[in-house]
């Protein structure tokens, strides 16, 4: 993608009401985080298992449950407000479809990562999956969202959030219904790749939105925007080469009482490390723009 200099917006007067975008994201990633660890809690130390077509359907149901709660907490509720984000469900349904017909194929055809990567040094892996799972991933929600969202549909910070959190959401949601349709995983085991998968999404796609809200709304250097695209890849190289170990065994066994609480803990860490750093920045440039703005309040989207 070629640098070049986004074009500014300045934020509308806050007289109009819209979705907050940190409470419903927040909500979201506690549920899942939640459900997640009461999986592994209850096959652990319950010894609660599934068999056959119950534990299929119950591992494609944990695929299903972050497009659910995104639904439920952040797009639906959007019709009740005076000033409705409109494309967040066409962003979301093509993010999934171009995981499909682009995302996919590339990394599993094309750079054929499974057969080369998981064999490095953990440096090696770092970078491997920056240059090809990070750079694919990011890029199509990037495109996806310069061609439906930027800069037509931004009209405040919140925006851009929440158009990246919908991104991620379609995004993942394709990553995950491959991956446990292709895996068959126990059941606490598909719950550890659900929810990695949602933490390398979300977190790739909230530097993402911060680059876009420096770009387009704080006039920042015409680097940034490029820059906070390298950060996104980075964040799925540092995210994803973590993924397969942090159970002890293939996808398709169990693993000892251990590694999955260890997973869970994981990526709940990544997740809230993601959030706090996103939402640290979101705050500090708004605090910037009401100093420089004599008379506008805060943000009522925030």
């Amino acid at each position: 993608m070629r640098a070049t200099r986004a074009v500014t917006i300045s934020p509308e007067p806050d007289e109009f009401a819209v979705l907050p975008v940190w409470q419903p994201i927040a909500a979201q990633i506690g549920i899942m985080a939640v459900a997640a660890l009461a999986i592994v809690l209850a096959t652990e130390l319950l010894g609660l298992r599934f068999e056959g077509v119950v534990r299929r359907a119950l591992s494609l149901a944990l695929a299903l449950l972050p497009l659910l709660l995104w639904l439920l907490l952040s797009a639906l509720p959007e019709s009740r407000f005076a000033r409705p984000r409109d494309r967040l469900l066409g962003i979301a349904a093509l993010s999934g479809l171009c995981a499909s017909a682009v995302g996919l194929p590339l990394i599993e055809d094309f750079y054929q990562i499974g057969q080369w990567l998981p064999l490095g040094s953990v440096i090696q892996r770092i970078i491997g999956y920056t240059v090809t799972v990070g750079i694919v991933d990011v890029g199509i929600k990037f495109m996806i969202l310069r061609f439906l969202a930027l800069p037509q549909s931004l009209r405040a910070r919140s925006d851009a959030v929440a158009y990246a959190m919908a991104a991620a959401v379609g995004y993942s949601f394709t990553i995950n219904l491959f991956s446990i349709w292709r895996l068959d995983p126990v059941w606490e085991l598909a719950a550890i790749v659900a929810l990695s998968n949602v933490a390398i999404q979300f977190a790739s796609s909230m530097a993402m939105a911060l680059g876009i809200i420096a770009s387009y709304f704080d006039n920042a250097f015409p680097s940034v925007l490029p820059l906070s695209l390298v950060v996104a890849a980075l964040s799925t190289g540092l995210i994803a080469p973590q993924a397969p170990g942090l159970t002890s065994g293939p996808l398709g066994t169990a693993g000892n009482a251990t590694r999955p609480l260890f997973g869970i803990a994981f990526l709940l860490a990544a997740l809230l490390l993601s959030l706090a750093v996103a939402y640290f920045l979101y705050r500090n440039a708004e605090r910037r723009q009401r100093e420089t703005t004599p008379g506008r309040g805060a943000g009522r989207g925030a």
